[in-house]
C-alpha cells in the first residue's frame, strides 16, 4: 500500500491518502498508456491541481467511470469529496458521505438552488458531526426551528466556519436560541457569518475568531459582540450591520477591565471593519475601545438624525484619527456624493463613510462635514474631487455654494430621473450658468473640466446649453471673478428608455448647439464621441 500527503493551502491541509494495494502500473487497455504509468500519488496530484474547489460531486463520479485504477484511486482520496452540496441531490450527497472517510467536510445547502429538503440535508450529515469544518446554510424565509432542533444533536467540534443566512428578516420578538447542543464551545471555529438568523450569540462562547458578519441577528447585544471582539486578538474582519439590539450600551464592567478613553482592545492584525446602521452610542463605544494599528478598510454608514448623534461620530472618529491618517495618505483624489433623502458620502483612500443626514438643518450639515474634512488627516482642497449629485434635495443648491469653496472639484456627475427630472435640473444647472451669490464671489465649482449629467424627457435640456456657454465665454477677471475653466469633456446621456409616447429628449441638433457652446469640448452621447 502506498501514501502520500496532500499539501493544499485551505483546510484540510496534511490529510493522508492511502490507496490500496491493488492498483497496478499494468497497462489497461481503455486508459492511456502514459497516464496510466504514473504512480498512483503523482496521478493524484495531477487530478487536485487540475480539479477546482467548487468541483461538483458528479463530476467526480464520471472520473471513477473512466476505468478501474482510476475509479480506485479516485474514489480513495477523500480530500476530492469533501465539498458536499444539496444542489447536487441526495444520491451524489450520499456518494460523498460514503467516499470521505475521516476527512473534515465542507456543507453548503442554498434553498434556491438545493435539489433535496433542507432537514433531509442536515440528518444525511448529522452522523458525522464531529467531521463538520464548514457549514453554510441559506434560506428564503426565517424558518429555522427544525434545522436547529438538528443541529442540536450533536456537537460539531472541528467546525472553522459557520455561515447561516436568511433573505427575509427574522421576527425580532422571537427568543435566539442555542445553535449547538448544551452550549458546548466551539474550540476551532474561525470565521462566523449571522444574517437574519434569531441566535443566542452568548451560547456559542466565541473566541479566537478570525471573521465575525452580523447582521439583523436578534439577540446578539452590544456587551456579547464586546467580549467576542476582545476574546479574539487575530481577528482580521468585523462586519456589524443593522443590530436593532445594540440601541444599548453595553455595561462597562460586563465589558471592560480598562476605561474606554483608553483603547483597551488591541487588535494588531484587524484589517477591515465596517460598521453598517449601528446604534450610534455603540458605535462610539466601540471605535474609542479598539486599537487598530494594521487596519486597511473602514466603512461607515450611519444615521445623524441630530447634532447630538453627530457629536458621537466625531468623539467615537477622534480615537481612530491616526487610522484616519494613514488610510487616506496615498489618496490622489476622492469621491463625495450628495443623494436624495439626505445621504451624504465620501470615498476617500480605504475610508468610506456614508451619512443619513435628512432630518439635519443645513448649518448643522456643513458643520458636521466641515468637522470630517479637517480630520481625513490632510487638507481636502488639495486634492481633485469628483462630485456627484444624485437627485434633488432643497438643501443641495446652498450646499453646492458651501462645497465651493471647501473642495477643488474637477469631475462633476449630475444624475436625475429621466422622466420627472426637469424639477431637479432647473433649480441647480443655471447656479452653474453665473458667479455665486455668497462671499467670496466666485463660479460654482470653477475646476470642473468633465461634466456628466442626463437629459431628461421634456423641457429643461436648453438651460444645459445656456451654462455650457456662459462658462466657456465668462471673462478672467471681470467684476474681479476669476473665469471657471472650459469644459474639456461633456458626458450626455438619456438614462431611460424612448418610445413610451413622448419624443427623444435629444437630437442632432441639440447636440450640435451643446458643441457650439461648449466650444473646445468633447461631447460625449451614450458613451459615443461626437465628431
Amino acid at each position: 500500500m502506498s501514501e502520500t500527503i496532500q499539501p493544499g493551502t485551505g483546510p484540510g491541509e496534511g490529510q493522508t491518502i492511502k490507496f490500496e494495494a491493488a492498483i497496478s502500473p499494468v497497462l489497461d487497455a481503455h486508459c492511456d498508456p502514459p497516464v496510466h504509468r504514473l504512480p498512483p500519488e503523482i496521478f493524484l496530484e495531477v487530478v487536485c491541481n487540475y480539479i477546482q474547489r467548487d468541483t461538483r460531486i458528479r463530476d467526480l463520479i464520471r472520473l471513477t467511470l473512466v476505468c478501474k485504477r482510476w475509479s480506485i484511486i479516485v474514489q480513495d482520496a477523500p480530500i476530492l469529496w469533501t465539498k458536499i452540496n444539496a444542489d447536487e441531490g441526495p444520491l451524489a450527497v450520499r456518494k460523498a458521505m460514503q467516499v470521505t472517510k475521516d476527512a473534515l467536510l465542507d456543507l453548503i445547502f442554498n434553498h434556491t438552488t438545493a435539489r433535496m429538503d433542507k432537514v433531509a440535508f442536515v440528518k444525511s450529515v448529522g452522523d458525522q458531526f464531529g467531521r463538520w469544518r464548514t457549514l453554510v446554510i441559506r434560506l428564503d424565509k426565517p424558518d429555522w426551528d427544525l434545522i436547529f432542533e438538528e443541529l442540536q444533536k450533536g456537537t460539531p467540534s472541528s467546525l472553522e466556519a459557520l455561515h447561516l443566512s436568511s433573505l427575509s428578516m427574522a421576527d425580532m420578538s422571537i427568543d435566539a436560541v442555542s445553535v449547538v447542543r448544551g452550549n458546548w464551545p466551539l474550540p476551532r471555529l474561525k470565521e462566523i457569518f449571522l444574517l437574519n438568523i434569531p441566535i443566542d450569540l452568548a451560547s456559542l462562547q466565541l473566541s479566537g475568531l478570525r471573521s465575525l458578519t452580523l447582521s439583523s441577528t436578534p439577540g446578539a447585544s452590544g456587551t456579547d459582540i464586546i467580549n467576542v471582539i476582545r476574546g479574539s486578538p487575530a481577528i482580521e474582519s468585523i462586519s456589524l450591520e443593522c443590530l436593532e439590539s445594540f440601541t444599548r450600551m453595553p455595561p462597562l464592567q460586563e465589558a471592560f477591565s480598562h476605561p474606554v478613553g483608553n483603547p483597551s482592545i488591541q487588535l494588531a492584525s484587524l484589517v477591515h471593519l465596517s460598521l453598517y446602521n449601528i446604534a450610534m452610542p455603540f458605535q462610539t463605544f466601540l471605535l474609542s475601545a479598539i486599537a487598530t494599528p494594521r487596519l486597511m478598510t473602514l466603512r461607515i454608514t450611519c444615521d445623524i438624525p441630530n447634532v447630538s448623534d453627530a457629536q458621537l461620530l466625531f468623539d467615537g472618529l477622534r480615537h481612530q484619527l491616526s487610522t484616519l491618517a494613514r488610510l487616506t495618505t496615498d489618496a490622489e483624489n476622492f469621491e463625495f456624493v450628495l443623494s436624495s433623502w439626505g445621504v451624504y458620502q465620501i470615498d476617500i483612500g480605504a475610508v468610506n463613510l456614508r451619512l443619513w443626514m435628512e432630518e439635519l438643518p443645513v448649518n448643522a450639515i456643513e458643520e458636521t462635514w466641515d468637522w470630517i474634512f479637517n480630520h481625513l488627516g490632510k487638507p481636502l482642497k488639495d486634492l481633485p474631487a469628483h462630485m456627484d449629485v444624485n437627485d434633488w434635495e432643497p438643501e443641495i443648491p446652498a450646499l453646492l455654494e458651501w462645497l465651493t469653496h471647501r473642495l477643488t472639484v474637477t469631475r462633476l456627475r449630475i444624475q436625475t430621473d429621466p422622466y420627472y427630472g426637469r424639477a431637479v435640473l432647473e433649480p441647480i444647472i443655471p447656479m452653474f450658468s453665473r458667479p455665486t451669490t455668497s462671499t467670496p464671489v466666485t463660479w460654482l465649482f470653477p475646476q470642473v473640466e468633465i461634466l456628466e449629467t442626463n437629459l431628461v424627457q421634456t423641457k429643461g435640456n436648453d438651460d444645459l446649453v445656456e451654462m455650457f456657454k456662459n462658462r466657456h465665454s465668462a471673462e478672467d477677471g471681470k467684476d474681479g471673478v476669476a473665469a471657471p475653466k472650459p469644459f474639456r469633456e461633456i458626458w450626455l446621456t438619456f438614462g431611460g428608455k424612448s418610445g413610451l409616447g413622448e419624443p427623444d429628449p435629444v437630437n442632432m441638433q441639440f447636440l450640435r448647439k451643446v458643441q457650439t457652446a461648449a466650444s473646445g469640448a468633447d461631447v460625449y452621447w451614450e458613451g459615443k464621441k461626437l465628431e
